[in-house]
């Protein structure tokens, strides 16, 4: 990722995220808009509901897995352009993994028409918003000292 400044480099994270997390709110709001044709009787929750939120959570677990493992080479990076790019391309996998998990719910919730899949896309927003990488985030995550630590928190270019 090419930047010259750190608001460059939080102005395109932000952008990016928010068009990743775009997606899945304008797919749920356009499937809960949608007249469903489906028999509901014979797509039973506890199958396929099951499965879906089985799968949500798997992934869910495997994101925070893979976060937390992978930010550890990131804090390793020399410098801080190498820390910032790898902490950009890992957020962008979680945002993914969490915009897959939303897509999910908002077809579970077309199909099956069970209010629970409400609950889950809005609980996916609420740890999408708690996990947002705001500068003190970012510090805390790349456990960030010194001058480092003041440039990406205060968002400075030099000293």
């Amino acid at each position: 990722m090419n930047f010259t400044s750190i608001n460059e480099y939080f102005y395109k994270l932000y952008s990016s995220v928010l068009v990743i997390l775009l997606t899945p709110i304008i797919t749920f709001i356009a499937l809960y808009l949608l007249p469903s044709e489906t028999d509901t009787e014979n797509l039973s929750l506890s199958q396929y509901g099951v499965l879906v939120t089985s799968m949500i959570f798997l992934i869910w677990i495997s994101t925070f897995v893979l976060f937390n493992k992978k930010i550890k080479s990131a804090r390793n990076g020399q410098g801080l352009r190498e820390k910032l790019e790898k902490y950009f391309l890992l957020t962008i996998v979680r945002y993914i993994a969490f915009s897959l998990c939303s897509v999910l719910l908002a077809i579970a919730f077309f199909y099956l028409k069970h209010e629970i899949f409400t609950l889950l896309f809005v609980l996916q927003l609420i740890v999408a918003g708690v996990l947002w990488p705001f500068s003190s985030k970012v510090c805390n995550d790349l456990k960030l000292r010194g001058d480092e630590r003041e440039m990406v928190y205060f968002k400075k270019d030099s000293f």
